[in-house]
């Protein structure tokens, strides 16, 4: 049998939903790039002294609310084997972060290293969890 040259109903739902999906993922980032970019803002003028704290603050509990909301949203929407991939490579990269943390701190308690470095910290633990992410989705179970 030869493929038909149309769309099955199926792969019009599917492709409904996929394209659905991307541009629901499309608006989130864009959200958190303008939520950024206005809590950065906010942050220097706070620290230059034209906007009072309380307003940084409030600003803060409604980012968070939002990425709360967003996160929440978005994986009502994911299908089983990306629910699958996140919580793995959130697995692995919360491990990471322990072992990061933990070695480093031993280290400095012993004298051998300066204090952990949050930042540091954070973007080891992005990077191994956006490499397991992509590792579990390229089929490297």
């Amino acid at each position: 049998m030869t493929k038909p040259d149309y769309e099955t109903i199926g792969e019009q739902r599917h492709n409904s939903r996929r394209s659905a999906f991307f541009r629901y993922v499309a608006i989130a980032f864009a959200v958190a790039l303008v939520a950024g970019a206005v809590t950065g803002a906010g942050a220097i003028m706070v620290k230059v002294g034209d906007l009072p704290i309380g307003v940084l603050i409030a600003v803060w509990v409604i980012v968070t609310i939002g990425f709360i909301w967003f996160s929440r949203d978005y994986f009502r929407k994911v299908d089983e084997l990306d629910l699958s991939d996140n919580l793995w490579a959130c697995t692995i990269g919360l491990y990471g972060n322990m072992i990061a943390y933990g070695t480093w701190w031993f280290f400095n308690q012993a004298g051998a290293l300066i204090e952990p470095d949050a930042g540091a910290i954070f973007w080891m633990t992005f990077a191994l969890t956006a490499v397991a992410y992509f590792a579990r989705r390229l089929g490297l179970r």
